[in-house]
């Protein structure tokens, strides 16, 4: 009885380090703004909005496998493509590219609040980031059975939805409130993006 309590305070320790601290890089630019200058939406519905995702989410995922054994991938090539097939465990398919995804959308912010980058780079950035997302996305989605707890499953493939989420958050603030991210006055070429 009590391992099986102290095995659920890990998991939801762990669940904790997830969504409170990761997320927050995910979200840092975008929510502080829609919440600020824009009414699209506040605080509470938001919270509302991304917990019911999480639960539909999580309804929605199968149990895991219990005697599943990973194969093994002998280079890069092949590991990548077992994480497409579903081949991999969940933590190999899902934090590698989650840490490099906001770490490119971090550095794409922080070059734009530097006013190093234009609207059009900026946008071209995440052009570029999207369909390793998607990949990113499907991968995660086939290789969610293969962890220790239905809880992890859940919770990552709800990360891989917030991501677009995140994206479209990014694409409501370049197209209909860029003044609120973007120092237009400094960007005299692409004037017209911030009209």
């Amino acid at each position: 009885m009590r391992k099986r309590i102290l095995d659920r305070f890990k998991v939801g320790y762990r669940m904790k380090f997830l969504t409170h601290r990761n997320l927050l890089v995910m979200f840092i630019n975008t929510l502080p703004i829609i919440f600020a200058f824009t009414h699209l939406l506040n605080e509470m519905e938001m919270g509302i909005f991304l917990f019911s995702i999480f639960l539909l989410v999580y309804y929605n995922t199968p149990e895991v496998l219990k005697n599943w054994k990973q194969p093994k991938t002998s280079n890069i090539y092949f590991l990548l493509r077992a994480m497409w097939q579903g081949e991999t465990t969940l933590k190999q398919a899902f934090w590698p590219f989650f840490m490099f995804a906001n770490a490119v959308l971090f550095y794409a912010d922080y070059r734009v609040m530097n006013v190093t980058y234009t609207i059009a780079s900026w946008k071209t950035v995440h052009l570029m980031l999207l369909l390793p997302v998607i990949w990113w996305t499907t991968s995660v989605w086939r290789c969610s059975t293969h962890c220790s707890h239905r809880l992890y499953s859940g919770a990552a493939r709800t990360v891989t939805l917030y991501m677009f989420v995140e994206y479209f958050l990014r694409f409501i603030i370049s197209t209909k409130f860029p003044n609120t991210f973007f120092d237009c006055r400094l960007l005299t070429i692409e004037f017209g993006d911030c009209l």
